[in-house]
């Protein structure tokens, strides 16, 4: 114990130690006015798997195949650097870098961190690696983001944290990864890869920099600017300087006979001139890198040293063009800084995909490449979060087995791994990593459930030798472990946060079997005899030939059941049924339908193919299905692993009519059905189920005479789609789309190719003239689309002999066992009324559920029950458990993610599952508001007691009191940008509304009160012409405007202006008056550096970049009247500023006594993101919509929270939180002394004791709090098929409390009637054990807990 704390003094005496230098904006390059500022970004990408494995790109070796070298990069750029301050460089990919660290001595790490902190080095984006965006989800972006970026602040601390999102050699682009990366806290997004004609629209029309909006339920919060590269990622034409080129370096010597300084500034200069065209601002952005350049980073620097030194000089510089060094994050700064302010910037809100390099090229085939790798991947990212929930669920810290698997995960999103983009050998050593790491993990995660279950190994058995299995090939109907044992207890793990029911499928090698339940009843069950396809699948050495299928009821959330199985042998009768299978072909039922009690699905009794399906509501389509493929043929273009490129329009069907039976039981019903050799597939319907699952066998695929097939299936139903249909991003929003070129005068259909879509989840239709819906739901990411009306089609499997020539230089020819491959997968499909809600839920949210318990479904562990008799299973303990409380978790909270963290903290994030807002009439649950916010209070969620909360930013890199951002919104005019906003996202927008219009535009640097006038009168020709922009050369550009930050106080002339003074301005007969009030900061104490010219005003127009915050280091003590001006009056300081009005086409010496100079104590150019986005303005609670009348007059004047109540409750709920105790940035002893971090258990986040005075954070950021009374006490009031089955059969204490907390809950709605001024010692400490936050649909909000301490496990 005095070990533990003697480290976390140090951790926290080094983390809170104020370093001199300061990092981020304030370490960029000054810009220069009235000149083209050219930005040039040195990088290099690189790969974490291509045409060579991570350790090969890393280590360089195979050099026949690639000269690349990691660690020579990283090794030749920090030398570089050193020689010269101007220098910059950024990295990308934390993968790589953390390899490189680990290897490196302290001085080598002390120099890095300098270089970082002097903004010398910058990361952008900072994921693992640089992962895929079109076939990976939502959570897989998170987990790859959050280990990338905690690992480059566990090594580089604050100055290295990431402000631009770097996705510039991704496949396309997805709205859903905008959205992320905005709510991450990036503050911009770098894309590279647009859709050729999207690029020429984007450059005819000013788009090449936009606002996307990644959320419409969010709204603002999800606005990021996007910026595309005008060059992808490479150098211009003619300057790459690396071994890898041929270009020419540039010679300066006029002496010299190869002198040719003058022709290739020429060449520089034009070329920067031509891309300066297609922008509003005078800053543009010049990459000088490519695929793993600077292995020689002298070749580059040298160069761009005389390309900036000459360019500076050279008599053609006739336009001014300032060039030096810059960062990503240094563009956006001056972008959003002197950019024009009038300027209207698009606002994108569909996404930028497929991609296509031509017109006839869309890189839609690596949707579904190489289907067993991206299922495999899919599920080991599932196992991931298994083994993360039950590492928190045991009490148990981060472990190197857990760091290893997300490491092996990490590395497969990359976007040549999951894509199927790489070559074989590298496919294979990403199989290894992910293998060799869910081993690892398995033997974890067995001593994690020995700790769930001590006793189940009886008292004279030491727990560690009580081992649990899990069977990763239950795919194939295959588990040694099942077919050797016998009897077996089994644990059904749920990963989901409601209560899941799931079909357990284990391979049979007994005609009867004894499955008991936690209850010791018997469980019902089936046994389905393996079709023919499984049984003689390549690879299968089981010799079961049938399977035993029991449905596991009830399973807790975030938790499990446990079942004993027992096979009763009979040896005759087993012999007898294995000579009667043989014949089982000719004794097989042929009817043509099966049915549950949800879903009637007929066959055609001629054709064997599907026919129609029937939902006990009334909705019936008529549907057929079957499968065809694409061939390749000999022609110029021809298919690979990246492009579809199909030899005709539409698919070859693989036959007509199929051959078919039925197998019926009282659990499961299938017809089977067999297209041919190599196609077969079940149509099932489970008991008690609302879908219908179609499990298909693909393989090998035949390749004759053709050069390659690519196998599709086509639902074609009677639904009428008028054309639209609609895809997942990423697992999560819909997104709308259509076979139709909407942007041409007549319509005309896109090629096949072009209309591909990536579907990570499902794929839906909706009738436009009836209630009828359907989704298509996938086990795994496939490329699909809707091509003729009523038709859904997609592509499973993909088998080339042929490449499409974009570098990987290997055909898609997969094999295993000596064979083509074989996949075996699943597709469900779920149709319904889509104009009617059920349970609260729509279609669409109903859909998304079931896809998120199918990714999520049950897992299974099992050990041996040899020593377990029935007596003895009765009297055992811990068969059923979950970590969650009885209503602790509202409805529609899912728990996405809950994983060790830092020195013993855990990382939660809850997500809002809604996808809008619903009407009172439709909701029971009174947590909820008819907007769709839903409250939780997170002390009541687990059982584990909490001892400590602090929230963190979606990537869980940086507090979110301390999290800033750039708010683009008020530095440009984009359409949607209040849209979705509430009063809690700019608590100051409210208050300047009646001045909104006037200042909206006096905001800008370039305005003037004259110009103003005159274009309101012309706005809408000013619209006109924006569309259909005339480009200008750079020589007739406008200049650029002074500084707007340059003597922005000069008018100030009388310091001791009143408290409120009237402002009039007067311009052309037009008087703009407000009230204006200037507060003297009487509270600072030896502010040398605060002149007395810079007083903090309100009411005048702003200028939202400047922050005005009074720094805590200079304030007395922590009295109520200080503390409240640091909280309510910080939302009236906040963005009001006054500057002297400059004629804006004076043309002025760049000042660098810019931002930097007025704002000490921030970087003048971001605001905080918990002001923009979550501070809340004492909202009512909209709960009362649904309560008894009587009752509202009662709670009205109660309902609406006093500010003085919710800060005096945040002041005593902050002493159970981690205000100031929880550092992200540690600096660990072993990275001090040089020595190397090792990934185990070693990481230590500080103490949580909250601290006051230089330094330390504001304790007022939880403004959103609700007090206890002015929360509604729903939590013991769920709709009643909300409600567990489990309470019943919970844990001990639960179970005896029941009573007492009902009474409980009647006698706290009570009091949230009758006012009562006084609460009792207990009712305080109850309220300062709470922490109620709230959540809007699709929100995900990320928390770090501690739990209380609890003696630890000995393993």
């Amino acid at each position: 114990m005095l070990k533990y704390f003697i480290i976390l003094a140090f951790i926290n005496k080094s983390v809170f130690t104020k370093t001199n230098a300061e990092c981020g904006y304030k370490q960029c390059p000054p810009t220069k006015d009235g000149a083209l500022n050219v930005h040039v970004i040195p990088h290099s990408h690189m790969d974490a798997g291509w045409v060579k494995t991570f350790d090969e790109y890393y280590y360089g070796t195979k050099t026949s195949v690639s000269s690349a070298n990691v660690q020579l990069i990283y090794h030749s750029v920090l030398s570089e650097l050193i020689h010269d301050k101007r220098r910059k460089f950024t990295f990308s990919e934390t993968a790589y870098f953390w390899r490189w660290w680990k290897e490196q001595r302290g001085t080598t790490r002390a120099t890095f961190r300098s270089l970082v902190a002097e903004g010398r080095i910058e990361f952008a984006g900072g994921g693992w690696v640089q992962a895929d965006e079109a076939t990976i989800d939502y959570l897989q972006l998170l987990d790859q983001y959050t280990w990338g970026l905690r690992k480059l602040n566990d090594t580089l601390g604050p100055c290295g944290k990431p402000k631009a999102a770097w996705q510039i050699d991704t496949y396309g682009h997805t709205r859903e990864h905008a959205s992320l990366v905005a709510e991450m806290g990036f503050d911009g997004l770098f894309i590279g890869r647009v859709e050729h004609k999207e690029r020429e629209t984007m450059l005819e029309e000013d788009r090449m920099e936009f606002i996307w909006r990644g959320s419409d339920v969010l709204g603002k919060m999800s606005d990021i600017i996007t910026h595309a590269l005008f060059n992808l990622y490479n150098a211009p034409d003619g300057f790459c300087f690396d071994f890898l080129c041929s270009d020419e370096p540039i010679v300066e010597d006029p002496d010299s006979k190869v002198y040719n300084a003058d022709k290739r500034v020429n060449d520089f200069i034009s070329q920067v001139e031509r891309q300066a065209k297609y922008y509003d601002h005078d800053n543009i952005i010049v990459t000088m890198g490519g695929d793993f350049t600077y292995q020689s980073a002298a070749n580059w620097f040298i160069n761009i040293d005389k390309l900036i030194n000459h360019v500076s000089t050279h008599p053609a510089n006739m336009s001014d063009v300032n060039i030096f060094y810059s960062t990503p994050s240094c563009y956006l700064k001056s972008v959003y800084l002197y950019g024009r302010r009038d300027k209207a910037l698009h606002t994108e809100k569909a996404d930028h995909l497929p991609y296509a390099s031509d017109a006839n090229t869309y890189w839609t085939g690596f949707y579904t490449s190489r289907p067993s790798f991206k299922y495999l991947i899919k599920r080991a990212h599932v196992f991931l979060q298994v083994v993360k929930q039950l590492t928190v669920l045991s009490r148990m810290g981060d472990s190197y087995e857990l760091h290893l698997l997300r490491h092996a995960v990490g590395l497969a999103l990359h976007h040549d791994a999951i894509t199927g983009t790489s070559q074989q050998h590298v496919t294979n050593d990403f199989i290894r990593l992910l293998s060799e790491a869910i081993e690892a993990c398995s033997k974890r995660v067995s001593n994690y459930l020995s700790i769930l279950t001590p006793t189940w190994g009886g008292s004279r058995r030491p727990k560690n030798s009580q081992q649990f299995i899990i069977c990763h090939q239950l795919n194939m109907s295959q588990c040694r472990f099942t077919e050797t044992q016998e009897s077996i207890l089994l644990i059904v793990y749920n990963p989901l946060s409601v209560k899941a029911y799931f079909h357990v499928r284990l391979p049979a090698i007994a005609l009867h079997y004894s499955i008991r339940d936690y209850n010791d009843e018997e469980v019902e069950y089936q046994l389905v005899p393996l079709p023919t396809a499984i049984i003689n699948m390549p690879g299968r050495t089981s010799n079961s030939i049938q399977e035993v299928c029991f449905e596991a009821e009830n399973i807790p959330p975030l938790g499990y059941t446990a079942y004993l199985i027992a096979p009763i042998r009979d040896q005759l009768a087993e012999g007898q049924f294995v000579k009667k299978s043989q014949n089982q072909e000719t004794e097989q039922e042929l009817t043509s339908f099966i049915s549950n009690e949800y879903i009637k699905v007929n066959v055609n009794k001629t054709s064997g193919l599907l026919e129609s399906i029937q939902h006990i509501e009334g909705i019936k389509i008529l549907i057929s299905q079957n499968w065809y493929y694409y061939s390749q043929s000999q022609q110029t273009l021809q298919s690979g692993a990246y492009s579809f490129r199909p030899g005709k329009d539409r698919p070859t069907p693989v036959t007509d009519k199929v051959s078919y039976h039925t197998i019926r039981g009282t659990l499961v019903k299938e017809i089977r059905q067999r297209f041919s050799d190599w196609i077969t597939q079940i149509i099932r319907l489970y008991r008690g189920e609302e879908f219908v699952e179609v499990e298909w066998i693909i393989g090998p695929v035949p390749i004759g005479t053709d050069l390659g097939k690519e196998v599709v299936t086509i639902f074609n139903t009677n639904i009428s789609n008028n054309g639209f249909f609609y895809t997942d991003s990423n697992g999560r929003q819909m997104m709308k789309r259509t076979c139709w070129n909407e942007s041409t005068s007549h319509l005309q259909k896109k090629a096949v190719p072009a209309c591909q879509y990536p579907v990570t989840s499902r794929i839906c239709l909706q009738s436009v003239n009836s209630s009828a819906g359907l989704c298509i739901l996938t086990d795994r990411t496939q490329a699909a689309t809707s091509y003729n009306e009523g038709e859904l089609e997609l592509m499973v499997h993909r088998r080339l002999l042929t490449d499409d020539g974009f570098g990987l230089e290997e055909t898609l020819n997969e094999e295993a066992f000596g064979v083509g491959l074989v996949v075996k997968g699943k597709h469900k499909i779920f149709f319904g009324n889509h104009k009617q809600e059920v349970e609260g839920l729509s279609f669409a949210e109903r859909a998304t559920q079931l896809a998120r318990k199918w990714t999520l479904e049950p897992w299974l562990f099992m050990t041996s029950g040899e020593k377990i008799s029935r007596r003895k299973w009765q009297n055992v303990r811990n068969k059923r458990f979950s970590a969650l409380r009885i209503h602790g978790l509202p409805r529609h909270i899912h728990i996405l993610t809950l994983e060790p963290w830092k020195a013993g903290s855990v990382l939660l994030r809850l997500e809002n599952t809604l996808e809008k807002g619903h009407g009172p009439n439709n909701l029971d649950n009174e947590q909820i508001d008819h907007d769709g916010h839903i409250t939780v209070n997170i002390h009541k969620l687990l059982l584990h007691p909490i001892k400590a909360i602090q929230e963190t930013t979606l990537a869980a890199n940086q507090w979110l009191q301390d999290a800033r951002q750039m708010d683009w919104s008020t530095r440009y005019v984009y359409n949607g940008g209040d849209d979705g906003i509430l009063p809690e996202d700019n608590p100051d927008y409210a208050e300047d509304y009646k001045f909104s219009k006037q200042t909206e535009v006096k905001d800008s640097e370039h305005y003037s009160e004259e110009d103003y006038f005159r274009k309101k009168t012309s706005n809408q020709n000013n619209i006109k012409q924006n569309q259909s922009k005339v480009k200008r050369g750079f020589a007739n550009r406008r200049r650029r405007a002074i500084n707007s930050t340059e003597n922005i106080i000069d008018n100030i002339q009388d310091l001791n202006l009143t408290t409120y003074a009237k402002i009039v301005k007067e311009s052309n007969n037009t008087i703009l008056s407000f009230d204006s009030r200037t507060i003297r900061p009487n509270v600072l104490k030896h502010y040398k550096a605060l002149s007395r010219s810079k007083l903090f005003t309100t009411g005048l127009p702003k200028l939202s970049f400047l922050t005005s915050k009074i720094p805590r280091k200079f304030i007395y003590g922590d009295s109520k009247e200080i503390d409240n001006v640091s909280s309510e009056d910080d939302l009236l300081l906040s963005d009001r500023r006054f500057f002297k009005k400059r004629n804006r086409n004076r043309n002025k010496a760049y000042k660098q006594d810019d931002v930097s100079n007025i704002e000490e104590y921030g970087d003048g150019v971001t605001k905080s993101m918990y002001d923009m986005y979550y501070r809340t303005k004492n909202r009512i609670h909209t709960q009362k919509l649904y309560e008894r009348s009587s009752e509202l007059s009662m709670k009205r004047n109660n309902r609406r929270i006093k500010k003085d109540h919710s800060y005096k409750f945040i002041a005593k709920s902050n002493k159970k939180r981690l205000a100031g105790g929880m550092p992200y940035f540690i600096v660990n002893r072993r990275y001090n002394s040089g020595e190397e971090a090792e990934d185990r258990n070693t990481e230590h986040c500080g103490s949580h004791k909250v601290r006051n005075g230089v330094g330390y954070r504001r304790l007022d950021y939880n403004a959103d709090l609700y007090p206890r009374r002015g929360v509604r006490r729903g939590e013991r009031n769920r709709n009643k098929r909300q409600e567990s089955d489990y309470e019943e059969d919970s844990q001990e204490e639960q179970s005896t409390n029941t009573g007492d907390d009902e009474d409980d809950y009647n006698r706290r709605r009570k009091r949230a009637i009758e006012y009562q001024p006084e609460q009792s010692a207990e009712q305080t400490e109850q309220a300062e054990q709470d922490y109620i936050i709230t959540l809007r649909p699709t929100q995900i909000r990320t928390f770090i807990v501690m739990f209380e301490r609890k003696k630890d496990y000995t393993l």
